[in-house]
């Protein structure tokens, strides 16, 4: 994975080189089609955040897959089956997880490289995928029938959750895991409440179970995966699975652990976990200040595009974060 690098540091912000997504979604199994939006939405989040994506059919087709090696972040977008890396692919995603490499997977991402202990076809060709991404669904059934409304609640805290709904009552194809492959080092964040199987009766496989979840490696690699978004609605009608989408991928390529506010919403991005605010715009050369609420000039200064403040000294309260012409109150608390 690429280091980054500290370009400059004043008065206690500094400016991060651009970060690079890469966006998957080949498949050889079951294509959901929402590869084009999906490729879409993260266009546009990456946009807002100041992070360059790229579609990666092509890339991934490369004999050797070493162009892994200028991306941060790699997602599995709906991809699906088990033959989409050839040996040496499989072997340079494996050295770009030890190097601290950041992955998400979305839905079928779970049906991708199924381990070899999981029921169904084509298990354990390459487990250290399905350990990594962390589930495997089951098949017969694989999810519930069609796309039912259920509530999800949060498990614990984390940036992917800290901007939506608890409970969250969300239509979606939920999957299973009782016959299939879960990792038990896997950190949930979402978990859905008793479901109605396909038989239209309760099963085992229906109780509450785990829809979003993440793990940090010792190598610094930071993983998400959701079993959210089957329906390409998700990708351009649905704020909250978008938001959930883009927290996460927050967390990924800045590596918050504690937001206590955000908002994505105008101009600029602003993130605060307590210690730090990332602010990230979307024009260059943006001039950056803040005034606590007597007025008083806590920080001035111009960003590139991404840009953090020190804040850890800072008393708790309201604060006026203004950039350009825009500004935006935020509650600060340690």
């Amino acid at each position: 994975m690429r280091n980054t690098i500290i370009l400059a540091c004043v008065a206690g912000s500094f400016t991060l080189q651009a970060q690079r997504v890469l966006h998957y979604s080949a498949t050889s199994g079951f294509d959901h089609g929402t590869r084009e939006v999906s490729f879409a939405m993260f266009s546009d989040i990456c946009a807002g955040l100041g992070v360059e994506v790229v579609d990666a059919p092509t890339t991934f087709s490369q004999p050797n897959f070493s162009d892994i090696e200028q991306f941060d972040v790699v997602v599995f977008s709906n991809t699906s089956g088990f033959q989409l890396l050839y040996p040496l692919q499989q072997y340079a995603f494996e050295q770009w997880i030890a190097g601290g490499g950041h992955v998400m997977g979305i839905h079928a991402a779970s049906d991708t490289y199924r381990h070899s202990t999981a029921n169904g076809n084509n298990t354990g060709t390459w487990d250290f995928y399905a350990e990594l991404i962390g589930a495997s669904v089951q098949e017969d059934p694989n999810h519930v029938s069609g796309t039912p409304p259920y509530e999800m609640m949060h498990i614990g805290t984390h940036p992917s959750t800290s901007n939506l709904p608890d409970p969250w009552l969300k239509n979606e194809e939920y999957y299973y895991w009782e016959g299939g492959y879960f990792n038990p080092d896997n950190n949930v964040v979402l978990e859905v409440e008793e479901t109605i199987g396909p038989n239209g009766s309760v099963n085992s496989y229906d109780a509450p179970r785990p829809m979003s979840w993440y793990r940090e490696l010792p190598s610094g690699s930071r993983i998400f995966y959701t079993a959210l978004g089957h329906a390409a609605s998700n990708y351009t009608e649905d704020a909250l699975f978008r938001q959930h989408i883009e927290d996460a991928l927050i967390w990924m390529l800045f590596g918050t652990t504690a937001i206590s506010s955000a908002n994505h919403a105008g101009p600029f991005t602003l993130v605060n976990d307590g210690l730090s605010v990332m602010i990230s715009t979307s024009q260059p050369n943006v001039y950056i200040r803040v005034m606590d609420p007597t007025g008083r000039l806590m920080h001035a200064e111009s960003s590139n595009g991404l840009h953090r403040i020190d804040i850890s000294a800072w008393p708790d309260g309201i604060y006026f974060f203004t950039a350009g012409q825009h500004t935006r109150p935020v509650l600060i608390a340690h």
